[in-house]
């Protein structure tokens, strides 16, 4: 069974964040810069809460709020949804499934080391399956 450090081993562990004093106008411009989907919220270097683009399209944009007048930590996510690196990936979907989110933030000893999305747990999952696939098909053929 593969864990949430597996994902992190292939992918890295490298997580924008942001101060929670920052706008949200800074906020999307590192979004968009970056090409992804969420930063973690910090307060000296803790993490606090996530913000995403769904956060930025519920709390800003149809709510008419200014992007550059509104705070992060107004409209962040929190409590902040953690895993731990040892987790299993099957486990992380279903936490991920319950709590109707696509990122988790990963802790080791209270250390945030990485993000993981929806689609980096399908995607591992999905590598995971095509080179079990290869093994049986070797096997099959006898070139094991």
């Amino acid at each position: 069974m593969s864990t949430i450090r597996e994902v992190l081993d292939r992918k890295g562990g490298t997580v924008l964040t942001i101060s929670k004093e920052a706008s949200v106008i800074e906020a999307i411009g590192i979004m968009s810069e970056a090409n992804i989907g969420s930063l973690v919220v910090q307060d000296n270097e803790q993490p606090l809460g996530i913000f995403t683009e769904r956060d930025y399209l519920r709390k800003i944009a149809l709510k008419g709020r200014s992007s550059s007048d509104t705070m992060i930590h107004e409209v962040m996510s929190s409590p902040l949804i953690t895993v731990a690196a040892a987790e299993p990936t099957r486990a992380s979907m279903e936490t991920m499934t319950e709590c109707r989110c696509r990122h988790l933030v990963v802790m080791e000893d209270d250390v945030m080391v990485g993000i993981v999305s929806l689609g980096d747990l399908v995607k591992h999952m999905l590598q995971d399956k095509e080179a079990e696939v290869e093994q049986l098909s070797s096997y099959i053929a006898g070139s094991y």
